[in-house]
Order: C-alpha cells, then sequence, then structure tokens
C-alpha cells in the first residue's frame, strides 16, 4: 500500500483518528515520561554520588612500607593512562600526652603529603605542614583540651618477634617518641574528613541513590580525635624506623590514592561499560604494583556505585513500568472502543473501496498502515511531550529537577516501539470485523460494527464470578495466604496443597487482575447482554417525560458502546480511588511506624551506665537552649524473668511524664485504659503492665500477680524477685503465623512504675540502660531541633534520633516513595485518557446519530429539549460507572489494608484513611470523567441546532 495513498486517507479522516491518537499520545507520553524521569533522577543521582566519591582507587599493604616505597609507587601509577592524580596518605594510632594534663589520651596520627586532596577540602589551608608540627582536627573531644602552641609528646609503639633475642622468636616492643607543637585546627568538609579517615566507600546506598540523599562517612555528631602532619618531612620518620620490624597488618598504614579520568572512563548511559573500563584500570594498577610488591591490593570505590546505580535503575524502570500496566490498558481499551465507533462511521467508505474492486486483506493493510502511521507519530510526540513535563516526572520518581532534561537512546526506541505495538492491538481486531464485511452490509445505515460477531456470555460470567470472589475476599479482610500457612501446621495433605494453589493463584493473580474482571464481567453481564440496566434507566428517567423513554431507547439501541464506556470509566475510577486511599494509608502508615520506632519526636539514646545527675543536666540545657522542647521523659530499660516468660525488657516510666511526651495510640493499652493503668502504677511500685501477647498465651487477667526475677544478686545465694500486679495489658494479639515476618516495629516488652526501678536502685544499674524522650511544639522542625541537641550532647555519651529526619530519609527512597508517586501520576494521565476518550467516543457517537439529531430536530425538539435527551442517555451510563467504580475502590483499599495487618506481626498497623486532600484528589477524578461526558453533548446539541436554524433561514 502506498505510504501517499495511506497518508491521504488519514487526512481525509482525521475526525475519527483524534481519540485514537491522543490515547496513543497520552500512554507513549507516560511511557516514555516514567522512563525519563528515571534516567534523569538516575543520571543526577549518580552524577551526586560519583561527585561524592573520595577515592577512585586506593592501594594498601599488608606491611609498613618506607617512605622510599610510598615514593616508587607513586610515581609507578601516575605513569598509566587515564591517571590524572596519585597521592598517599598514612595513619597509626599513638599515645599522646597532652602538656598540664595526666595520663594518656588516644589520638590518630595522620601523615599526609603535599599535593594530597585533602587540602582541597581544608578551610583556610596552610601551604605547607611544617616538621615536627601538627594541625588538631577542629570539633574532636580531645582537640577541645588543646590550644596553638602547646607541645605534644607522641608515642607510637609497635611490637615484633626479636629473631637475635634468647629465647628465639621474642615479642619486643618498640617505640619511638616526637615531640609535636599545635599549629592550628583543621577544619575540613565530609569529603576531606572522609579521606583523612580513610572511609573511602561507607555510602549509605540507600540514601546516596535515593535522589537527594548524601554520603554518610560516620556516625552523625561523631568527629574522630586526629592530628595531622607531613607525610614526607614528619609521618616518614616513624614509617622508617618500623619498616625493618614491619609485621603483617601493622597498625601504621599506608594509602596511595588513584584519581583517575572520570569523562573518559565513565558514561552514565553505558554503565556496563564504564565497568570494564574500571576493571581494565584495576589490573593495570594491580600490575604495577604486584612488580614493586610489599605484598600490596588494588581497591576500588567508583565500581561499587556504578553496579548499584545500574541494579537500580533496572529495578526503578521494571517497577515503574509495571505499576503503570494499568494506564496501557486503559489506553488498549479505549483505543480499542474508539476504532470501533470509527470504524463503524466508515462503513459507507469501505463499501465504496469493496465496489471499486479493493480486497478484504487490501483493507485491512490500509487500516493497519494508517495505524502504525499514527503509532510512529504519536510515539515521537509522547517523547517530545514527556521531555516537556520532564520536570513533572522527575520529582514523581523522587528527584530533583536541575538543568536540562535527558533521554537515553533505549528509551526513545522503546517509546516509539510501544506506541506502534499500543495502536496495533487496539486496532487489530475492529480493523478485521470492519475489512470482513460484505459491500452490501457495509452500505447499510444502521448497522453496526460491534453486532458482526456474535455475543457470548460465558467468558464474562467467568470473570464477574472470579472478580466478585476477589471482592468478598477483600471486603471479608481475610488473607488466604496466612490461613495456607496455618492449615500447613495441621490437617489433610491434600488438601494444603489443593488450597495453597488457589492461595497462590488468588495472591499472586486476582490481587492484580480480579478489578479488571469484576468491572468487564459486570459490564457484559448487566449492560450488554441485559435488560436490566436499561430497565433501571427507564425509570430513573422518568422524570424527563418522553424524553427519557427516548433515551432509553438509545441505550438499547447501543449496548456494547455503553458497555464499554461503562467499564472504561468504572475501572479507572476504581483505580483512582485504589491508589489514592493506598497512598494515604501508605503514609499514614510510614509516619506511624517511624514515631514508634523513636518512641516520641526526638530520642536520645544513653551510652551505660546511668548518670541520673547528667541526665537531669541534660534535659536542663536541652530546656535552656531549644525552645520547641515542650516535655521529656525518661525511661530506663532492663530485663526481667519469669515462668511466664524466658526474658522480658521492663520499661521503668514516669506516670505523669511519660503519657504526656512518649508516642502511642489507644489501641496498645487495653484491659484498663492508659490513664487508669497509670494511676495503678503511680499509687504502688509493685504493678506492671503486661505485654498482652504473654498475658493471652498464659491466660492471665487483670490483678492477676506474676513473679518477675529482676538484676543482678546483691548478696550470694540472695535472689532479687519481686510479686508484680497485673495492672493492664500493652500491645496487639500477634498473628501466629505471619507471613510478612515482622514487619513495621513489633518489640516485646512490659511497662513498670519509675519508683520500682529506684528502688531496685545499684542491684540493675549495672544492667540497665537509659533514653531520653523528648516532645516538641506542633510547629516545630524536628530535624534542627535534633542538631541543637547534638551541639551539647557527646556522641561518646548518647545517640539522638528523630522522627523528622527519619521521615526525610524515608520519603528519599525511589523504591517506596517513588513507586507510588508513579502510580498516582499514573492515576491522572488514565483519567486524562479515560476523559479525553469518553469525550470523544460521545463526540463520534453523536456525529454518527447527526441525521438522527437533524429530524429530531426538524420536529420540533428544542435544543434544551435535545440536550435534555442525550445529557439522559449519557450520564445514566456515567454515573453508574463512576458509583461502581467507587464501591469497588473503597472494598479494594478497605481488604488489601485489612490483609497486610492480619499477615503482619507489627504493633502499629495499617488502616483506612482518607484525608481532606485525597477525597479531593477523588472528587476531581468524577468531575473529570462528568465534564467529559457534558461537554461533548452541550457542543454537538449546539451544532445541531444552529445548522439547522442556517437551513430554515436560507429557505
Amino acid at each position: 500500500m502506498p505510504i501517499s495513498y495511506v497518508v491521504k486517507r488519514l487526512v481525509r479522516s482525521w475526525q475519527l483518528y483524534v481519540a485514537l491518537f491522543l490515547g496513543i499520545v497520552l500512554a507513549s507520553t507516560f511511557f516514555a515520561g516514567i522512563n525519563v524521569g528515571a534516567d534523569t533522577a538516575a543520571k543526577q543521582a549518580l552524577d551526586q554520588a560519583l561527585a561524592s566519591v573520595p577515592v577512585d582507587f586506593y592501594v594498601s599493604a599488608y606491611y609498613t612500607l618506607s617512605s622510599e616505597n610510598v615514593t616508587s609507587l607513586v610515581n609507578s601509577i601516575r605513569g598509566i593512562q587515564d591517571v590524572l592524580k596519585v597521592d598517599s596518605v598514612s595513619r597509626a594510632y599513638v599515645d599522646a600526652f597532652l602538656p598540664g594534663r595526666e595520663g594518656r589520651y588516644p589520638f590518630r596520627l595522620v601523615g599526609v603529603s603535599q599535593d594530597s586532596s585533602i587540602y582541597d577540602g581544608w578551610t583556610n589551608a596552610p601551604a605547607s605542614i611544617e616538621e615536627n608540627k601538627t594541625y588538631a582536627l577542629a570539633g574532636s573531644s580531645y582537640s577541645k583540651l588543646l590550644k596553638q602552641g602547646d607541645v605534644i609528646q607522641v608515642n607510637m609503639s609497635m611490637p615484633y618477634y626479636n629473631v637475635t633475642a634468647i629465647p628465639s622468636q621474642q615479642m619486643t616492643t618498640l617505640t619511638l617518641a616526637v615531640n609535636l607543637t599545635v599549629a592550628g585546627f583543621a577544619q575540613l568538609d565530609n569529603k576531606a574528613s572522609a579521606v583523612l579517615q580513610g572511609q573511602y566507600y561507607s555510602y549509605d546506598f540507600g540514601v546516596l541513590l535515593g535522589f537527594g540523599g548524601q554520603m554518610v562517612y560516620q556516625t552523625p555528631g561523631y568527629v574522630e580525635d586526629i592530628l595531622i602532619v607531613d607525610l614526607e618531612k614528619t609521618f616518614a620518620k616513624f614509617m622508617d624506623a618500623f619498616h625493618e620490624y614491619s609485621q603483617p597488618y601493622s597498625q601504621l598504614n599506608t594509602d596511595i590514592l588513584v584519581y583517575v579520568d572520570r569523562d573518559a572512563l565513565i558514561s552514565v548511559w553505558d554503565i556496563q561499560g564504564s565497568l570494564q573500563r574500571l576493571e581494565v584500570l584495576r589490573r593495570k594498577i594491580e600490575n604495577e604494583v604486584n612488580i614493586i610488591g610489599f605484598g600490596l591490593y588494588v581497591s576500588g570505590t567508583l565500581q561499587s556505585v556504578l553496579s548499584y546505580a545500574q541494579f537500580t535503575l533496572s529495578m526503578m524502570r521494571l517497577v515503574f513500568v509495571g505499576v503503570s500496566l494499568p494506564v496501557f490498558f486503559v489506553a488498549w481499551y479505549m483505543g480499542t472502543t474508539v476504532s470501533d465507533v470509527s470504524f463503524n462511521l466508515r462503513r459507507r467508505e469501505i463499501g465504496l473501496l469493496l465496489t471499486k474492486g479493493f480486497s478484504k486483506s487490501q483493507l485491512f493493510r490500509m487500516f493497519l498502515s494508517e495505524a502504525l502511521l499514527l503509532g510512529l507519530v504519536g510515539g515521537f510526540m509522547g517523547i517530545a511531550l514527556s521531555l516537556a513535563l520532564n520536570p513533572l516526572f522527575i520529582r514523581a520518581v523522587g528527584g530533583e529537577f536541575t538543568g536540562a532534561p535527558v533521554i537515553g537512546p533505549d528509551t526513545a526506541v522503546m517509546t516509539v516501539a510501544f506506541g506502534v505495538v499500543l495502536i496495533v492491538l487496539a486496532v487489530f481486531r475492529p480493523a478485521r470485523r470492519a475489512s470482513n464485511l460484505s459491500t452490501v452490509d457495509a452500505l447499510r445505515e444502521y448497522m453496526y460494527v460491534e453486532e458482526v460477531k456474535p455475543y457470548r456470555k460465558r467468558w464474562p460470567w467467568v470473570a464477574f464470578i472470579l472478580g466478585t470472589y476477589k471482592l468478598i475476599i477483600l471486603a471479608l479482610g481475610i488473607n488466604l495466604m496466612n490461613e495456607v500457612t496455618k492449615l500447613a501446621m495441621g490437617g489433610n495433605f491434600l488438601l494444603i496443597i489443593l488450597f495453597a494453589i488457589w492461595a497462590s493463584f488468588d495472591f499472586l493473580v486476582l490481587t492484580y487482575i480480579g478489578p479488571v474482571l469484576f468491572f468487564w464481567g459486570f459490564t457484559k453481564i448487566f449492560i450488554r447482554g441485559s435488560l436490566k440496566f436499561q430497565e433501571i434507566t427507564a425509570k430513573a428517567a422518568r422524570f424527563v417525560g418522553d424524553l427519557g423513554s427516548l433515551a432509553t431507547r438509545n441505550v438499547q439501541r447501543n449496548p456494547a458502546r455503553a458497555a464499554a464506556v461503562a467499564f472504561l470509566i468504572a475501572l479507572i475510577i476504581g483505580y483512582g480511588v485504589q491508589i489514592t486511599g493506598t497512598l494515604a494509608s501508605d503514609q499514614d502508615y510510614n509516619a506511624r511506624v517511624v514515631y514508634a520506632s523513636v518512641g516520641a519526636d526526638v530520642r536520645i539514646d544513653l551510652v551505660p551506665p546511668i548518670n541520673a545527675t547528667a541526665i537531669k543536666d541534660l534535659i536542663k540545657s536541652m530546656r535552656a537552649n531549644v525552645s520547641e522542647v515542650v516535655s521529656t521523659a525518661a525511661e530506663y530499660s532492663f530485663y526481667g524473668t519469669s515462668s511466664y516468660f524466658g526474658g522480658q525488657q521492663l520499661l521503668a516510666v514516669n506516670t505523669t511524664e511519660w503519657p504526656e511526651t512518649a508516642y502511642y495510640e489507644n489501641g496498645w493499652f487495653s484491659g484498663n485504659d492508659i490513664k487508669t493503668a497509670f494511676q495503678h502504677m503511680s499509687s504502688n511500685n509493685y504493678t506492671i503492665i503486661l505485654d498482652r501477647d504473654i498475658a493471652e498465651r498464659n491466660s492471665l487477667h487483670l490483678n492477676d500477680k506474676v513473679r518477675v526475677s529482676l538484676g543482678y544478686e546483691r548478696f550470694p545465694g540472695e535472689n532479687l524477685a519481686a510479686d508484680l500486679t497485673i495492672v493492664g495489658f500493652y500491645g496487639v494479639r500477634r498473628p501466629d503465623v505471619p507471613i510478612f515476618g515482622s514487619m513495621g516495629i513489633y518489640s516485646s516488652w512490659s511497662y513498670v512504675p519509675q519508683g520500682l526501678f529506684h528502688e531496685l536502685g545499684q542491684a540493675i544499674a549495672n544492667s540497665s540502660t537509659a533514653r531520653l524522650l523528648v516532645r516538641l511544639s506542633g510547629a516545630a522542625d524536628g530535624a534542627k531541633a535534633a542538631e541543637q541537641i547534638r551541639t551539647f550532647v557527646s556522641p561518646r555519651t548518647a545517640t539522638v534520633y528523630s522522627v523528622a529526619e527519619q521521615l526525610q530519609r524515608q520519603q528519599r527512597d525511589p523504591m517506596s516513595t517513588g513507586t507510588l508517586n508513579v502510580q498516582r501520576l499514573g492515576v491522572a494521565f488514565a483519567i486524562v485518557a479515560a476523559s479525553v476518550g469518553t469525550a470523544l467516543v460521545t463526540f463520534i457517537s453523536l456525529k454518527e446519530r447527526q441525521r438522527e439529531a437533524s429530524m429530531m430536530s426538524v420536529r420540533g425538539l428544542s435544543f434544551k429539549q435535545l440536550t435534555t435527551m442525550l445529557l439522559t442517555e449519557n450520564l445514566a451510563i456515567v454515573t453508574f460507572a463512576v458509583l461502581l467504580g467507587l464501591f469497588a475502590g473503597l472494598v479494594i483499599v478497605y481488604g488489601n489494608t485489612v490483609s497486610f495487618s492480619a499477615g503482619v506481626q507489627s504493633l502499629v498497623s495499617k488502616r483506612l484513611v482518607f484525608p481532606t486532600d485525597a477525597l479531593l484528589t477523588i472528587l476531581i477524578y468524577c468531575v473529570s470523567v462528568f465534564i467529559a461526558t457534558i461537554l461533548p453533548v452541550m457542543v454537538m446539541s449546539k451544532r445541531y441546532v444552529s445548522r439547522l436554524e442556517r437551513i430554515v433561514r436560507q429557505a
């Protein structure tokens, strides 16, 4: 078929192809967009990760190198192609004697070469460090004890075997002392600090490649005690002195740091090739150092980052395309529906072509050629639109839009191929049916293409039964996989196998396609294949009189088209409710899990032993320096044993402060409410709020006494025990066989009064830990408050955790938030696609009935009456489909929420929540569909009446 002829036919029939073309463009845009977003965000994340990698390769030795060895290695590696820079750094732990202070202070002595990259991140760095001069790392604990000009005696010791001693091989220690003068204090950035400490590859990959994360070099707030000296002028004395007596894995070690030409070796669009080029270079470096010897080995850091980036990008694409399948299904189904209507309008054209000698195969090839051309153009337009909407897609997958958008060649090819395949699948069956029409049937005025093939109810009933079954299971909140696990603990083996097969089918298949089967089967049976819906429509349309009856007859004339529109709208509304509700429930669940794991807005874990005075001073400092602090509460943790439980963590709390500060949910306390239970605890130290799971498994009730052994023996033979009265229960009943493991947060513990802890005193002090809970004001910045607390809390004595920091970290994870955001964006595209499809199907259907509408206008129907009739017949279908989608979507969200909680061993359970923004989003979905129905009716009715008026005026 000549391409010029195909283009000519497309131009003549462009109105019929608008809907199909727009659907393909939208689907291609979404497909390209999520891939472009993933590509761009991955490139940004990878560039950021590579920029944060402090060292490309480093060479280490099993033995102590001399200064001459280091110089030889550096010169050898510098001659390798693609190596830009080589420097060295040496480290050793030493004992330092500080002026005016007794005892030894442990420091790490680090020698850096004069051209070291550490100077690049050193604020106000000296041109070079003089001999026997040192710079202390600013911010460390012991640097606060020093001042400029202090003289420090540094002792470095190394044990070795003295072969000349008697007896032979006697262990001897060699010690070398050097006096160092403090020349100043080094302010280093994170990268320079990492190189100084030798942390070349300690990355938090989940945050690093989570689009916006940072490299984690060390514990937040912790600064190592380091003294920096010049490697050649000062540290070389230790190297040369100990080189002769070097032992394997010596405490004095040297690293040769290698920096390569990344532009020549690394391409974000060819990660596999980049890995291969880096491996070749690593082997070249290894070959050079093996020639020199000294037990050297070469390690790379870039390869780890690139490998993880490659895996992450592949997983992102797979997950994103997987969650986008409903959008692509909608595009395909809309294309199929529109193709049916379009070919129906082209019947006279098909009949004329048949009379001119066209064969059925030629017609079919012409239709497919038109579709291929539309698919190609739609694919390229999808690429263009995805680049224009690139900021939206990048933010959806968790990235930040900076600079020009990028698209990989593989994404471009896949998008065009996707557009072509999708449109061919949408057009194939309608084109086959249209091309098989006989000449006489094609020229008939009111024969519909959908009626050519007889309608069968068998598969719709199968789909309806399976879909309805899945909705019932979801409505009841039954988790079949959990039931199978319970059944496996006992019962008929054959029954277990059969039930397991069905449960697997339910979990792996019906979970995803069950709603689609329900919508498809329901619309096929009760709209296309039955008069029930038409009867209901007739009763509902009585308020408009005879126009309602006329509208009902029109619905009866197009049952297949009505069923298709209803299925499309119900599916999209149901999908929108499902994703919106799931997103809201997941956000609520994730936030509550973080709060439960931290325990309050901020938590400070204190290093044992417990010091009550230090805790009071810390609380006083927080209240004086952090204005957002509302309340604080101390928790003391220790273990007790009983015949009812082998070992149970006990939390001693202040019954007044703890409820005002800690995070808890009302469902966690039972037996007595928390207020009543804590009142009992405040009046009696020998009470306990027992873990509910322990209580239920041992049939323990309120006011029962539990003998608990506590702490250590104060005297030989004395067993410290107490009879504790149960005044309440804490926690939830855990499932017998959790299928998802211990997800979320579930730790078994019980609460006792703080008075009991203080009464026990030193008997349990050495085996106890303490933590401080902090509640902030509602408008407080939790991350900022945590940073303020860290300024006056020593990292050696406490660790600070913040809910705000945990949530920020969680929100940068592309595999969780990115997936949900892509689903949310997919719903928006699906709603647009469905709205466009509904509007254009309505438009083309009305165009098909142009002569009929003109005849009704001639017989006296006004614009208002014509509009009322057309709206009645269309809104009946749309309203029914919207209500069906809302119902099914709510059932799906509820069922998934309940079944998840039933199979998870977690203190925090998911709950069904629809906040205001979620309800507003669902309302927008529904309104969009109604507008897509009403607007074409108004436009076409106006055109019909206006055309009739023009004809009358001309007459």
